[in-house]
């Protein structure tokens, strides 16, 4: 036996294009149709009012019209409206004049026909109709209370047999239609469960995409990190030992090459924290002419090689020194630069730099990348901030990239409270730009681009370490000799003594034997890793380095590392490829203050003194005149100023009361004004202990307290000699 969903007549009806209401109606007029047409043989067998069978009929054909309208033609709309019009409005109202009115079954029929609008007709059509078939029915209840005259008056038995089949046929009518609802309703359950099964399917699966995304990013930047930090690692090596400079050249041309292979990967970890909300602004104070000139340098050497004439031009009257994310400013600067020379095969790709006033301690940072490239058209300007995505991908093929870059640096301009605008025009060049507000931490004026720039290369120094700690034991383990190698070079000038281990369990062999003030351990080793190494550290009843703090080397940079490997035992983790200065940073944080010597600016200099000639001053006074924008009467007003707005009094009451709060805000402000001036190793000198006061290490501080004052005062004797001349 066939299934009713399986006949002919029902997929006539319920054919699958139909929506929901749509079928209602089909249904409510097709058994309409059977219902008018059983009235209409009964009204005939029984003999009723020839005109009011007439009248059945002439409704019977304007039914089949409706529903041949709503199920051949599919105009569900037009059949709608037909069946309240034609149906409601004309022919039961005629029907009720000669069928008996309120008596005959006609009242029923009416209550179908005020039911139908609210289950077909939608929007305000659906109020009109159900307004102007209340009213007709109304109207013709009065009329026949006012003059029951011309109303037709049925014999008492047509009536009854009139009003047994009306409410036969609607009753049936709406059954059907409430249980087709039913249907529908249960269908449509059955369907959310299956969707919302699907959906739950389709969570979990997009779970598991994102923990191989997740793995795919950390086991990337492990394999690639790696390498790259024994490449610039050892790159760094040569330039701070070589002196000749066809090599430094060489060298400095592999820094580049790196970094840039190191910023594709940054881009998607960049890309993936800010996913989970983990990326964080941090402001801090940074000189814009160093900030403009860094971006100059990075992006030089691909201008020259395309041959694109390289601009940077600020406002000579802007702030100098701001606070605000120097490392993001900079990215978002650097990626218009970048994406400017990539698309630009000649011509000139120009920065321009200026501000607006906001209030008193801030402005409105403005920077724009102008080049005279291939430009973006008018609808792909639509797709330039989506991730992953490149525009003219096939035109572009040859142009490396992750197609990050841009949806990385709108999100960092947002997180900045900031805006970026894009101009462009298809063959005529783009101009990129953003605004953000920074705070202004000085007002001195920027000066020129090229004025700073020559000051800058001028004033540039080779490497020098920032501490030496001769008495310090270390232990390096890193399954890579070349990683091993790498820290042990950048470690050479600190004078530190280092162990290395090549494997956890050679690493446990050691830890038994001698203490350690720090130990770097690899995460990523074979046969027993950091994790699990340091774990069995931990467990060791009579190892002396049972409570040593241990570093962990990475090259998983991923969101949440540090409280990854804060959770799991480690003081603190150290990315790859490693930096010298972050290295020494690490250093400066968990080595105990006793063994650490702060580098003054003589010793390095190799006991020449400062540049100006003055052997063994704390004073750099080239230096100074560089931070006072060339202008010596300037520079003589600063110095004044540091000496009158002297703060010794303050450094020794603090310290006496241990108000260690209050003696950092002094040595923050001092470190600043310090270098300001060109007291390079007193600025040295605080940064160390500022640094080492951040961390609670107020032994360190203790320690060089009376060398800070002692030379606090010579550099405050200096300066007034210096003015005195």
């Amino acid at each position: 036996m066939k299934k009713i969903t399986d006949l002919k007549i029902y997929k006539f009806l319920f054919d699958e294009s139909f929506d929901i209401k749509h079928k209602l109606q089909n249904s409510i007029l097709a058994f309409g149709l059977i219902g008018c047409i059983i009235s209409c043989i009964i009204s005939f067998s029984c003999g009723f009012n020839i005109i009011g069978n007439i009248i059945d009929v002439v409704t019977i054909i304007f039914v089949g019209i409706t529903l041949y309208i709503s199920v051949v033609l599919k105009k569900k709309k037009v059949a709608s409206y037909l069946t309240s019009i034609i149906i409601n409005l004309v022919m039961f109202p005629a029907m009720f004049f000669f069928n008996g009115g309120i008596r005959s079954g006609m009242t029923i029929w009416y209550t179908l026909g005020l039911v139908f609008p609210w289950l077909i007709i939608e929007g305000v059509g659906c109020y009109i109709m159900f307004g102007l078939n209340l009213t007709m029915v109304t109207s013709l209840i009065i009329i026949q209370f006012n003059h029951p005259e011309l109303i037709a008056v049925p014999s008492e038995r047509d009536i009854m047999i009139d009003v047994i089949q009306s409410i036969i046929s609607v009753a049936i009518i709406l059954g059907i239609t409430l249980k087709y609802q039913g249907l529908v309703y249960e269908k449509q359950n059955q369907k959310l469960k299956e969707q919302d099964e699907e959906l739950n399917a389709a969570i979990q699966a997009a779970d598991k995409a994102n923990i191989a995304k997740s793995n795919f990013l950390v086991n990337m930047s492990h394999e690639i990190r790696t390498p790259i930090n024994a490449v610039l690692g050892m790159d760094e090596m040569i330039l701070r030992e070589c002196n000749e400079e066809s090599i430094i050249g060489y060298a400095v041309n592999i820094q580049n090459a790196g970094q840039s292979l190191l910023s594709i990967i940054n881009d998607v970890l960049d890309f993936s924290k800010i996913e989970s909300g983990k990326m964080d602004i941090l402001p801090v104070e940074y000189d814009l002419a160093q900030l403009l000139n860094d971006c100059y340098n990075m992006i030089s050497l691909r201008a020259e090689k395309k041959n694109l004439k390289l601009i940077v031009e600020n406002d000579e009257n802007m702030p100098h020194l701001l606070k605000g994310d120097e490392v993001r400013i900079r990215q978002v600067i650097i990626n218009f630069m970048t994406n400017a020379v990539k698309y630009t095969a000649k011509g000139q790709i120009s920065l321009r730099c200026g501000c607006e006033r906001l209030d008193g301690s801030r402005i409105m940072l403005k920077a724009a990348v102008e080049d005279t490239g291939m430009g973006i058209s008018e609808e792909n300007q639509k797709h330039l901030f989506s991730s992953f995505q490149r525009l003219e991908e096939t035109q572009n093929r040859h142009i490396e990239g992750t197609g990050l870059g841009l949806n990385i640096t709108k999100q960092l301009v947002d997180m900045m409270g900031g805006t970026i605008h894009v101009e462009s025009e298809l063959g005529k060049g783009s101009v990129f730009s953003f605004e953000v507000p920074q705070e202004v931490v000085s007002d001195e004026p920027i000066g020129s681009f090229e004025s700073n720039r020559g000051k800058l290369v001028k004033s540039n120094k080779k490497y020098r370490e920032k501490f030496k700690a001769p008495n310090a034991h270390i232990l390096v383990v890193d399954d890579v000799k070349l990683n091993i190698d790498v820290m042990k070079g950048l470690l050479k000038k600190t004078q530190i003594q280092c162990d290395t281990a090549y494997s956890g369990r050679e690493c446990l062999g050691l830890v038994r034997k001698k203490p350690y003030n720090l130990i770097f351990m690899d995460h990523l080793m074979p046969d027993m890793d950091g994790i699990e190494t340091l774990s069995q550290i931990r467990k060791m009843a009579d190892c002396p380095n049972r409570n040593t703090p241990v570093i962990a080397l990475t090259a998983n940079a991923m969101v949440g590392a540090k409280e990854k490997y804060s959770a799991l035992g480690f003081a603190d983790y150290l990315a790859k490829p490693i930096k010298s200065e972050e290295l020494e940073d690490m250093l400066l944080q968990h080595l105990p203050g006793r063994l650490v010597n702060i580098t003054s600016t003589e010793e390095t200099d190799g006991g020449d003194g400062s540049q100006n000639g003055e052997k063994n001053s704390p004073l750099n006074t080239e230096l100074g005149v560089f931070y006072c924008c060339g202008d010596e009467a300037f520079y003589k007003k600063v110095l004044e100023m540091f000496v009158e707005n002297n703060k010794i009094r303050q450094l020794i009451d603090t310290y006496e009361t241990k108000n260690w709060s209050a003696y950092g805000d002094i040595l923050c402000t001092l470190k600043g004004a310090a270098m300001t001036i060109g007291a390079e190793s007193f600025s040295t000198m605080l940064y160390g202990m500022e640094k080492s006061l951040k961390h609670g290490n107020t032994a360190f501080v203790e320690q060089y307290h009376n060398e800070c004052i002692t030379h606090y005062r010579k550099l405050i004797q200096t300066i007034r000699e210096q003015l005195a001349k």
